[in-house]
């Protein structure tokens, strides 16, 4: 596994609210399509499952990449998203099957995360154990707000 880090924004189209609206439903209908489909199609870009839990302190992304090596990957973080992408190959000798069913994905994939809070960098951690990848983007602390001092004013 790569980890990259740029120093860049990640442009999803013009970043309205109803653009990401729309890419999220996007992601649900390909899904949906993934779990439907029973034949396999390998030139296409899917997309892996994906937890993404928020705490007060942590964003934790939780990528589902069984069956690849650290190699098979890359991680990629800029300013606003995370991206993850590599290729799941099928390692079975090819020949004439004839499949009962076809679930598993195969072929190139990507996972595009949109990361709203500002994070710490520098302590970011990323593990990849038993077919999973977890990141960890813990918050940045918020800065001291401005306090507002009330002067009294004395009578004499």
């Amino acid at each position: 596994m790569r980890l990259r880090y740029r120093y860049a924004t990640y442009r999803y189209g013009n970043g309205s609210q109803q653009q990401l609206e729309r890419y999220y439903r996007e992601i649900l209908h390909d899904a949906l399509r993934q779990s439907q489909q029973s034949v396999i199609q390998r030139s296409t870009t899917w997309r892996p499952m994906a937890d993404i839990r928020e705490s007060a302190d942590m964003v934790t992304i939780k990528i589902e990449l069984a069956g690849l090596s650290e190699d098979d990957f890359e991680v990629t973080l800029y300013e606003d998203a995370l991206i993850v992408s590599g290729e799941r190959h099928d390692d079975s000798e090819q020949g004439e099957y004839l499949y009962h069913e076809a679930q598993i994905r195969y072929g190139p994939f990507r996972v595009e995360v949109l990361i709203l809070s500002p994070f710490d960098r520098e302590h970011v951690a990323a593990r990849y154990q038993n077919g999973f990848l977890w990141v960890d983007l813990p918050k940045k602390l918020p800065q001291a707000a401005p306090q507002r001092i009330s002067t009294q004013h004395r009578k004499e």
